[in-house]
This record gives structure tokens, C-alpha cells and sequence, in this order.
């Protein structure tokens, strides 16, 4: 595994053995059940999925680099028609798509606390945020490659920063952009890692996480649960929580009603 999931790993009995709470472990109004579910996660990545894109990367890696050893043998022996295919597919490997599976929020525990004021972490949210800004702010967004720019500054922040104040609103903003692109998914982990990096942060990411949960990926008793988390935690979102109350009843029955569209509150 990478030096930073290791380091990850090494966080995690230093964090239990200061005390980190989080607000699910304290709500009496939740069952032993759903508490279970909560510890858990929701969609979060397992140690196995780490492993093999580990694996992939150093594959790629492996893969690359025989290419460049077998341009400069070819090179150094004079086979021209041999040089020109290895460089061929060299191009062909490097213009070829390759997608990075796991983003920080994913490998990062659900224990990091944002409390560390720093500076560079700083620099960079407003840099994430001048850009979030320009595209529009989900409000209009008229330049998602703008969009795209600032979900990489964010997810910078919380790879190379995870102890800054800056990793929860990071998250969340990170959230809103793949709930934006329709990666339903990674909006439900990246809002709940806000509220478990800071159980006292001000943006309704239990809320969210509940709804993306609910009414996009259909996994309603795990939303169930977040919705009762909105409830407690996030009385400051009123029309939020007359939604969640509303929710909470219907999927408390045997045979839940349809969800109606909802207007959500919250940057």
C-alpha cells in the first residue's frame, strides 16, 4: 500500500485513543441497528478495493517504464522499425484513459479531525473556491471544466492536508460537484465524511447524504438513519428538516411513499 494510506492506517489508534465523538454514537434516538450502520459507512471503500488499485497503479507504473526501456534499447541498437512501434504504443499508453478509482475522501479514515489552521491548505480552499465561483456555483453553472478544475483543488486539500480545518468544507463542497456530475456515490461518502471529520460543521451534509441516499441510489434504510442525524444535528435547515421528519415517518411504515422533489437548503 501507499506511504499515505499507510499513514491513514497509523492515524487511527491515535485518534481512538483521544476521544474523537461522533454525533452517531451519541444519539439515543437511534437503534442499536442502525448505530451498527452507521459505524459502517455508507458505499465506503473496503481495505480489498485499496489493495487492487494499488496494485493497478503500480502495474501501470511497471508497464510504462518497460516501454521506456525498450525504446532506449531500440535506440541504442539502431532497429528503426521496432523503435517506431514501441513509441507508438508509449503514445497510445499515455493518451489512453485511466481512471484513479479511489479519491481521499474514500481511503482517508472516517475518524481525521479538521482542527489544524494551515496556511498552504488555506491558500489552496481559496483557490478551490475562486474556481467553484467562476463556474457558476451550482446555482447557474455555465463552465464545468471550471467545475472539474475546483473538485481537483479540493480533493488536493484533503490528499495532502487531512489534519486542516479546511477538509470538511472541502468534502462537502466535493459533494455538491459529484452530486452535480450525477456520481451519486462518491456525493454520499464525500457528505459523510464532512460531518465525521466535523461533527460541527455548519453545512447540511447529513442531510444531503440522506437525500442522495434516498432518492438517487434508492438505499433507504441507510437514509432513514441520516435523516434522523438531519433531525438532531441540523435543526438550523428548517425546510431540510420538516422534509427529513416527513421522510422518517413514511419510511418508518411497511410500505413507503414516494418521495415528492424537494428544494434542498444549504451553499
Amino acid at each position: 500500500m501507499s506511504k499515505r494510506i499507510q499513514a491513514a492506517v497509523l492515524v487511527l489508534p491515535v485518534l481512538f485513543l483521544i476521544g474523537c465523538q461522533h454525533p452517531r454514537v451519541t444519539d439515543a434516538h437511534l437503534t442499536d441497528s442502525e448505530l451498527t450502520r452507521l459505524q459502517q459507512g455508507v458505499l465506503m471503500p473496503d481495505g480489498r478495493q485499496a489493495d487492487y488499485v494499488e496494485s493497478l497503479a503500480a502495474a501501470r507504473e511497471g508497464y510504462k517504464q518497460a516501454l521506456l526501456d525498450l525504446i532506449a534499447y531500440y535506440e541504442s541498437t539502431g532497429n528503426a522499425t521496432k523503435l517506431q512501434w514501441a513509441r507508438t504504443e508509449l503514445k497510445t499508453f499515455d493518451q489512453m484513459v485511466q481512471y484513479r478509482y479511489l479519491m481521499p475522501g474514500e481511503w482517508l479514515p472516517e475518524n481525521l479531525a479538521a482542527i489544524d489552521s494551515i496556511e498552504e491548505a488555506d491558500q489552496l480552499y481559496a483557490e478551490a473556491m475562486s474556481l467553484y465561483r467562476q463556474s457558476g456555483g451550482l446555482i447557474l453553472v455555465t463552465n464545468e471544466a471550471r467545475l472539474r478544475e475546483s473538485l481537483q483543488v479540493f480533493n488536493q486539500i484533503i490528499g495532502d492536508y487531512p489534519s486542516s480545518d479546511k477538509i470538511d468544507d472541502a468534502a462537502y463542497r466535493a459533494g455538491r460537484i459529484y452530486e452535480h456530475f450525477r456520481n451519486y456515490e462518491l456525493a454520499a461518502v464525500f457528505y459523510q465524511r464532512a460531518f465525521q471529520w466535523n461533527p460541527q460543521t455548519r453545512y447540511p451534509a447529513r442531510f444531503r447524504a440522506a437525500y442522495v441516499l434516498d432518492r438517487r441510489l434508492m438505499l433507504r434504510a441507510d437514509a432513514l438513519v441520516l435523516y434522523k442525524l438531519a433531525v438532531e444535528q441540523e435543526s438550523m435547515y428548517q425546510n431540510n428538516t420538516d422534509y427529513a421528519r416527513m421522510r422518517i415517518a413514511q419510511l418508518s411504515t411497511p410500505t413507503p411513499e414516494p418521495a415528492p422533489d424537494l428544494s434542498i437548503e444549504g451553499d
